[in-house]
């Protein structure tokens, strides 16, 4: 027979031994899965901001390609000569800005917003409309507006248009930054 005292420090080596190895299995693997949650919620929050970002941009994109248009507009009504060049430059450089917000794909933030993206193409449609009819009357030149058909009907349908998509923009908004409040 084995003395009790060889065996009782064998098992309790052997315990020590099995608790030590699954130790440096599991503490290891509950440290990747933390990291992997902190690393998905950081994503996570990324695409929410960089979704906010683009409505914004949205917003104040197609406000600057609406004020372009808006200002040449006036200065038709007022019998001022609107400078071409300057006009073709300006709608070029607030129209890209607005489309390159619109056109992006909506991020992976939950329930995608079909009523913000449907309201953002009609009005670029609108406003893209609008660019080359107040072009169009640029090239004829100030007073030559006579028997053209009138603008304040489309510039208030793009207004009520671009209204309604403020509204919903900030909706939007709203429930994507309630999403990043922990």
């Amino acid at each position: 027979m084995t003395d009790a005292s060889t065996v009782v420090p064998l098992v309790t080596g052997l315990g020590g031994a099995v608790i030590g190895a699954a130790a440096a299995v599991w503490v290891p693997m509950r440290q990747r899965r933390h990291q992997s949650r902190d690393e998905e919620r950081a994503f996570h929050e990324r695409l929410l901001r960089e979704e906010i970002s683009r409505l914004t941009r949205l917003r104040t994109t197609g406000r600057a390609w609406f004020d372009v248009l808006l200002r040449a507009h006036q200065s038709l009504g007022a019998g001022l000569a609107v400078d071409l060049n300057r006009f073709d430059d300006e709608v070029t450089k607030t129209s890209l800005g607005a489309a390159s917000a619109g056109y992006q794909p909506p991020r992976p933030t939950g329930d995608p917003c079909q009523e913000v993206e449907s309201l953002s193409a009609q009005i670029s449609d609108e406003l893209q409309d609008l660019s080359w009819e107040i072009r169009a009357r640029i090239v004829r030149g100030p007073g030559a507006g006579e028997g053209a058909p009138d603008l304040s009907r489309q510039i208030d349908r793009i207004k009520d248009l671009r209204a309604a998509l403020n509204v919903r923009l900030l909706e939007r908004i709203e429930q994507l930054s309630r999403q990043l409040q922990p």
